[in-house]
């Protein structure tokens, strides 16, 4: 039990963090936060000794450096752990720890604490920054810079007990990356839109939605940052001391839960034996026998000539783009877009229809990125992983035919979830006809996002030699785009300048669909059309190197 207690002499410990530091990934991102967080800094130092005046500077420059190590705390932290448990299962090493005098207790802190301590290396990077500006001025260790650091360690506490407990119940690795980072995103965003529908109003639903408000880093960060102001907007009352309490009662909730299922009789999980017909049982089964006979292999309807049998190939069998989760995506999409429009229409919350516009922008935006890196991801690199690349090399299909079909099944499943969301700005349009001209406008950025997307997740997909590296790739790719370009428009007039904002959001769709909507903070800006054309340039470019890449990869070794 002490091993269990001091883990710093836990053997899965010592193995998990020393594998990790070793990597050049690691390095990578820990340089990475350093020259963001501290490059944030130098833009703003002050060169001279007027201290007064530089420690509103201070504090306007510690808002996006708080949220930028709060994006890389999202964006590193769980990939690790939602590949731990799920990937020592297929190994067959899961079995064999659990066999070991090692209890598993010891086995699951080993795991948490090695992902923890990772987290606070990472974070431990972007420390010069604070510290230069709580030297500024504004800026104190009681009030900022220490309640900010336990809001770090509680995220990454948090998601990595999120990322285990989706580990253990999980089949594949990209799949456990995929439902990690959604569970990340809905703990994040989706935790505050209960305070959206319920608004200020009182009674057990109010109370409800404003303790769930409490699951969000956001509201630990308005308080920290002092950006009461977007909080009152929503009726956000808590803050930091609540976001360490749920914290803690996640991890410890999700820790029981991993635990309970850490069982070696439990790992023993059987094939579904499937069902027994018999064979003159009755004219079903005589029909069944007579198909048999005539094509062992049909099972479905054949492939017209017009379709791209690859296509339908990703269709028929891939788990996430199967016609119910489709019909899932189609009607949570259309159901939370029309939603938004009740709010609009009947002023639970006191904002405009453009304010309500801009949410459901956001909202798609979020199931694009939730969607479209998971399947753009596995195009390629699940074929490498599984053996089948070379079935397709082989096959009389040619590299055009492979990308294309390959392409347009993710396409076809993100145009869905877009349009799904046409009746809500329909209602929107109806309610404020001035909003139709917009309305297409946002339609054709959306258009662009959804090409960005697929293009770069599948050119990430063909030089990945796992699944999983190339879904954490896809998705540390395009959240640092869309993401990204939005703490630099946070950042603006401290440090940027608006003509610095707006070149870097013109390689945002997002933000196009923003400024035309009249967001707030977004009026200012004209993105489109330029906006459109860089994005569509990257596209290509992104389709024409994984062209290139798939070429090679068909021609013979």
């Amino acid at each position: 039990m002490k091993e269990a207690i001091l883990f710093w002499l836990n053997p899965i410990f010592r193995r998990e963090l020393l594998d990790r530091l070793r990597s050049w990934k690691t390095l990578i991102a820990i340089a990475s936060v350093a020259v963001v967080s501290c490059g944030l800094v130098l833009l703003r130092w002050p060169t001279d000794s007027t201290v007064d005046i530089v420690s509103q500077g201070a504090v306007l420059i510690f808002r996006p450096l708080a949220f930028a190590v709060t994006l890389a705390v999202m964006m590193l932290v769980p990939a690790f752990p939602a590949t731990s448990l799920v990937s020592e299962r297929k190994k067959g090493t899961l079995a064999i720890l659990l066999n070991s005098p090692m209890t598993p207790v010891q086995i699951y802190l080993g795991k948490l604490a090695s992902n923890v301590t990772l987290g606070a290396i990472l974070m431990s990077a972007s420390l010069p920054a604070f510290a230069a500006c709580v030297a500024m001025g504004g800026i104190s260790i009681r009030d900022h810079l220490g309640p900010m650091i336990l809001v770090f360690l509680a995220m990454s506490l948090q998601y990595t007990a999120v990322g285990l407990w989706i580990s253990q119940r999980s089949q594949s690795t990209d799949a456990s990356l995929r439902w990690t980072y959604i569970a990340v995103l809905f703990l994040v965003l989706f935790s505050i839109a209960p305070m959206v529908f319920v608004g200020k109003l009182d009674g057990p639903k109010a109370f409800l939605a404003q303790a769930l408000t409490a699951v969000s880093p956001a509201s630990a960060l308005q308080q920290i940052t002092s950006s009461q102001g977007a909080a009152a907007v929503l009726g956000i009352q808590t803050g930091w001391g609540a976001f360490l309490i749920a914290s803690v009662l996640i991890t410890v909730v999700l820790a029981v839960l991993t635990l309970r299922s850490l069982d070696p009789i439990k790992l023993d999980r059987a094939r579904p034996t499937g069902k027994i017909i018999a064979r003159d049982a009755n004219k079903a089964g005589v029909l069944r026998s007579v198909n048999y006979i005539v094509d062992p292999n049909k099972r479905k309807s054949g492939i017209p000539r017009w379709l791209n049998p690859i296509m339908v190939k990703e269709f028929r069998t891939r788990k996430f783009g199967r016609l119910h989760w489709l019909i899932r995506l189609i009607f949570i999409c259309a159901i939370v877009s029309l939603g938004l429009t009740v709010v609009a229409a009947t002023g639970t919350v006191s904002w405009g229809v453009a304010r309500i516009a801009s949410s459901m922008v956001l909202m798609q935006l979020g199931l694009l990125l939730l969607v479209g890196p998971s399947l753009g991801a596995n195009l390629f690199a699940s074929e490498l992983e599984s053996g089948g690349w070379p079935i397709l090399r082989t096959s009389p299909i040619s590299s055009l035919k492979i990308v294309s079909g390959k392409l347009m099944s993710v396409v076809w499943t993100l145009l869905l979830v877009l349009l799904a969301s046409l009746p809500g700005y329909a209602v929107m349009s109806y309610i404020q006809p001035d909003l139709s001209g917009q309305v297409s406008n946002v339609m054709i950025s959306m258009l662009v996002a959804i090409a960005l997307v697929v293009c770069i997740s599948a050119c990430v997909s063909t030089f990945a030699k796992s699944t999983a590296a190339a879904t954490a790739m896809s998705y540390g790719v395009l959240l640092t785009l869309f993401a990204g370009t939005l703490l630099v428009w946070l950042a603006q007039g401290r440090p940027f300048g608006a003509l610095f904002v707006e070149r870097v959001l013109m390689f945002n769709p997002a933000a196009a669909a923003l400024s035309e909507m009249k967001a707030p903070g977004f009026e200012a800006y004209r993105l489109a059309p330029m906006c459109w054309w860089i994005g569509l340039g990257i596209s290509a470019g992104c389709a024409i190197l994984m062209s290139i890449r798939v070429w090679k990869m068909t021609r013979p070794d």
